[in-house]
């Protein structure tokens, strides 16, 4: 999903920079790769965050008893950064 995510990225960021589309004008600008990997990394982590708010909040929850419904999105960052810590 991350490559497909990512030409998208790519393709925006060339649009941006060549908005006519003429060949002669094209060159391809050096940090575009960089920036649509950034970019890329980020709606990732967004869009996960926002399945796992919703997974925690309907499937935890109503399961586990002592589980309390999560607030924010940045508590499931938290959690995703507190498990890849404790588990490598």
């Amino acid at each position: 999903m991350s490559t497909i995510v990512n030409a998208a990225m790519r393709a925006i960021l060339e649009g941006f920079t060549n908005p006519s589309g003429s060949e002669s004008h094209r060159q391809d600008p050096i940090y575009a790769e960089a920036l649509a990997s950034i970019l890329t990394f980020f709606i990732s982590i967004t869009i996960i965050s926002l399945v796992g708010l919703w997974l925690w909040n309907f499937s935890i929850v109503p399961l586990f008893e002592f589980a309390r419904p999560a607030k924010s999105v940045l508590h499931i960052l938290g959690l995703m950064v507190f498990l890849a810590l404790v588990h490598p």
